[in-house]
Protein backbone atom coordinates (compact mmCIF):
# COMPACT_ATOMS: atom_id res chain seq x y z
CA UNK A 1 0.00 0.00 0.00
CA UNK A 2 3.07 2.41 0.20
CA UNK A 3 2.47 2.52 -3.45
CA UNK A 4 -1.07 3.94 -3.42
CA UNK A 5 0.03 6.54 -0.86
CA UNK A 6 2.96 7.53 -2.62
CA UNK A 7 1.32 8.03 -5.90
CA UNK A 8 -1.64 9.81 -4.13
CA UNK A 9 0.99 12.16 -2.64
CA UNK A 10 2.56 12.63 -5.82
CA UNK A 11 -0.81 13.65 -7.03
CA UNK A 12 -1.20 16.06 -4.94
CA UNK A 13 2.17 17.69 -4.77
CA UNK A 14 1.87 18.17 -8.70
CA UNK A 15 -1.71 19.64 -8.14
CA UNK A 16 -0.20 22.31 -6.08
CA UNK A 17 2.19 23.34 -8.23
CA UNK A 18 -0.44 23.76 -11.26
CA UNK A 19 -2.67 26.09 -9.47
CA UNK A 20 -1.83 29.88 -9.74
CA UNK A 21 0.33 31.15 -7.03
CA UNK A 22 -1.98 34.31 -6.17
CA UNK A 23 -5.44 32.22 -5.68
CA UNK A 24 -4.93 31.68 -1.93
CA UNK A 25 -7.56 30.39 1.33
CA UNK A 26 -10.51 28.61 0.75
CA UNK A 27 -10.36 29.81 -3.16
CA UNK A 28 -6.64 27.69 -3.53
CA UNK A 29 -8.52 24.77 -1.24
CA UNK A 30 -11.70 24.90 -3.80
CA UNK A 31 -9.60 24.39 -6.82
CA UNK A 32 -7.54 21.80 -5.77
CA UNK A 33 -10.12 19.64 -4.42
CA UNK A 34 -11.93 19.23 -8.03
CA UNK A 35 -8.24 18.55 -9.36
CA UNK A 36 -7.54 15.82 -6.59
CA UNK A 37 -10.76 13.90 -7.10
CA UNK A 38 -10.48 13.81 -11.14
CA UNK A 39 -6.82 12.28 -10.42
CA UNK A 40 -7.08 10.31 -7.32
CA UNK A 41 -10.38 8.49 -7.73
CA UNK A 42 -9.00 6.16 -11.03
CA UNK A 43 -5.88 5.31 -8.55
CA UNK A 44 -8.33 4.41 -5.30
CA UNK A 45 -10.76 2.44 -7.62
CA UNK A 46 -7.86 0.37 -8.95
CA UNK A 47 -6.90 -0.87 -5.92
CA UNK A 48 -8.60 -3.37 -3.60
CA UNK A 49 -10.33 -2.29 -0.67
CA UNK A 50 -10.72 -2.71 2.05
CA UNK A 51 -6.91 -2.13 2.86
CA UNK A 52 -5.19 -5.20 4.87
CA UNK A 53 -1.93 -3.08 5.38
CA UNK A 54 -1.33 0.50 5.18
CA UNK A 55 0.88 3.40 6.66
CA UNK A 56 -1.03 6.50 7.41
CA UNK A 57 1.25 9.45 5.92
CA UNK A 58 2.28 12.72 6.93
CA UNK A 59 4.30 14.84 4.89
CA UNK A 60 4.95 18.83 4.79
CA UNK A 61 5.73 20.57 2.30
CA UNK A 62 7.59 24.13 2.22
CA UNK A 63 7.52 26.15 -0.99
CA UNK A 64 8.63 29.87 -1.66
CA UNK A 65 4.53 30.07 -2.11
CA UNK A 66 2.73 27.27 -0.33
CA UNK A 67 3.38 25.64 2.73
CA UNK A 68 1.28 22.60 3.27
CA UNK A 69 0.52 19.94 5.57
CA UNK A 70 -0.73 16.61 3.67
CA UNK A 71 -2.28 13.84 5.53
CA UNK A 72 -3.33 10.43 4.12
CA UNK A 73 -5.07 8.27 6.37
CA UNK A 74 -7.17 4.83 6.30
CA UNK A 75 -9.42 4.02 8.88
CA UNK A 76 -10.32 0.64 9.24
CA UNK A 77 -12.32 0.88 12.38
CA UNK A 78 -14.75 3.82 12.52
CA UNK A 79 -13.96 7.13 14.31
CA UNK A 80 -15.04 10.00 16.09
CA UNK A 81 -13.43 12.87 17.07
CA UNK A 82 -15.13 15.75 18.97
CA UNK A 83 -14.48 19.69 19.30
CA UNK A 84 -11.48 19.79 17.62
CA UNK A 85 -10.48 23.32 16.72
CA UNK A 86 -8.73 23.71 12.50
CA UNK A 87 -5.65 25.66 12.95
CA UNK A 88 -5.54 26.48 9.37
CA UNK A 89 -8.12 26.47 5.97
CA UNK A 90 -8.69 22.54 5.67
CA UNK A 91 -9.40 20.58 3.17
CA UNK A 92 -10.74 16.92 3.52
CA UNK A 93 -11.14 14.57 0.79
CA UNK A 94 -13.31 11.63 1.75
CA UNK A 95 -12.96 8.12 -0.46
CA UNK A 96 -14.44 5.02 -0.37
CA UNK A 97 -16.90 5.68 2.38
CA UNK A 98 -19.10 8.39 3.64
CA UNK A 99 -18.16 10.16 6.44
CA UNK A 100 -20.27 13.09 8.58
CA UNK A 101 -19.18 16.68 10.04
CA UNK A 102 -20.81 19.07 12.97
CA UNK A 103 -19.51 22.14 11.88
CA UNK A 104 -20.49 24.56 15.12
CA UNK A 105 -21.76 28.33 14.45
CA UNK A 106 -21.26 28.73 18.22
CA UNK A 107 -20.97 26.60 21.47
CA UNK A 108 -24.14 24.80 21.05
CA UNK A 109 -25.30 25.30 17.29
CA UNK A 110 -24.00 23.52 14.57
CA UNK A 111 -24.91 22.49 11.01
CA UNK A 112 -24.19 18.52 10.22
CA UNK A 113 -22.95 18.02 6.62
CA UNK A 114 -22.65 14.48 5.31
CA UNK A 115 -19.76 13.85 2.76
CA UNK A 116 -20.48 11.11 0.84
CA UNK A 117 -17.59 9.08 -0.67
CA UNK A 118 -15.39 10.72 -3.25
CA UNK A 119 -16.38 14.20 -2.60
CA UNK A 120 -14.50 16.81 -0.31
CA UNK A 121 -15.48 19.50 2.51
CA UNK A 122 -12.96 23.24 2.74
CA UNK A 123 -13.22 24.73 5.96
CA UNK A 124 -11.26 27.76 7.58
CA UNK A 125 -8.88 28.08 10.19
CA UNK A 126 -10.84 28.49 14.44
CA UNK A 127 -13.58 26.54 12.90
CA UNK A 128 -14.62 24.00 15.48
CA UNK A 129 -16.00 20.46 13.95
CA UNK A 130 -17.20 17.08 15.35
CA UNK A 131 -16.39 14.34 12.95
CA UNK A 132 -17.48 10.44 12.63
CA UNK A 133 -15.52 8.85 9.88
CA UNK A 134 -16.59 5.45 8.88
CA UNK A 135 -14.84 2.11 8.94
CA UNK A 136 -12.81 1.45 5.58
CA UNK A 137 -12.43 5.03 4.67
CA UNK A 138 -9.66 6.58 3.05
CA UNK A 139 -9.37 10.54 3.63
CA UNK A 140 -7.18 12.86 2.81
CA UNK A 141 -6.73 16.20 4.68
CA UNK A 142 -4.10 19.11 3.89
CA UNK A 143 -3.73 21.95 6.04
CA UNK A 144 -3.26 25.34 4.27
CA UNK A 145 -0.41 27.28 6.65
CA UNK A 146 -1.36 30.75 7.76
CA UNK A 147 -0.97 33.10 5.00
CA UNK A 148 0.15 35.74 6.86
CA UNK A 149 3.39 33.56 7.62
CA UNK A 150 3.71 33.18 3.77
CA UNK A 151 3.61 37.13 3.51
CA UNK A 152 6.30 37.56 6.01
CA UNK A 153 9.06 35.53 4.22
CA UNK A 154 8.18 36.91 0.66
CA UNK A 155 8.32 40.60 2.36
CA UNK A 156 11.95 40.03 3.38
CA UNK A 157 13.00 38.62 -0.18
Amino acid sequence: MQTLTKNILDIAIAEVNLINEKVRGLNFLEILKINLIEKILPIINGAKLPLEKFNNIEKEINEDRRSLIISINYFSNSSIIRKKIINNDTLFLCFNESSSFDIYQDEKKFINLILYKNTGLSLSKNTAINSKLNKNLLMIEIQNKDDAQILKKLKKL
